[in-house]
């Protein structure tokens, strides 16, 4: 299936735009100024073994730094 050109921020749902089309990335991330994730669920949750893709905005993102709810771990580069 492919993907669609607009996805919702999982938080404020404003619209995020791919840059590139899905044949042109490849499996690169190029979203318009957001980020997006895997969210695994783990032992406890009722989605345990369970595994989720989601888009954040950069702006919701970086409330939620500033807010401590999103803690920084390393950057890849």
């Amino acid at each position: 299936m492919p993907r669609p050109f607009l996805t919702p921020c999982l938080i404020c749902e404003k619209a995020v735009i791919y840059l590139w089309t899905e044949e042109q990335a490849g499996d690169a991330t190029n979203l318009n100024d957001a980020v997006d994730f895997e969210i695994t669920g783990s032992y406890g949750s009722r989605f345990d073994t369970n595994i989720y893709h989601a888009v954040m905005c950069d702006d919701c993102l970086e409330e939620a730094i500033q807010k401590r709810r999103v803690s920084f771990v390393r950057s890849y580069l």
